[in-house]
């Protein structure tokens, strides 16, 4: 035979039970979460806390503009000649391009 124990907890019992629950719930969810995402470790003098910190830099909006004159120019090749391999084939080269271009490499 199983012996079930009930427990009333009482409204008191059941909102301490919650924010107990609530308390470890968002206190493993902090350590899990990167530094950067934590409003204590984020400092605006050091952006390289940042995740996008890459993006805000002069090198990178370069970047972004020539991958952007590449993609326009792909395009209009595409509109020009619409057959499927020019289609496929700028497809391709653009963004194997492009990746190359904004990696985050040195």
């Amino acid at each position: 035979m199983y012996l079930v124990y009930s427990v009333d907890l009482g409204i008191l019992g059941k909102t301490m039970l919650s924010a107990f629950i609530s308390f470890h719930l968002k206190l493993a969810l902090a350590m899990l979460m990167p530094s950067w995402y934590q409003r204590d470790f984020f400092d605006d003098k050091a952006p390289s806390k940042h995740a996008h910190y890459r993006r805000f830099g002069k090198r990178y909006r370069a970047k972004r503009r020539l991958v952007r004159t590449i993609w326009t120019g792909t395009g209009f090749l595409m509109l020009i000649f619409p057959s499927p391999p020019i289609l496929v084939g700028g497809l391709l080269f653009s963004t194997c391009l492009s990746f190359a271009i904004l990696d985050e490499t040195e």
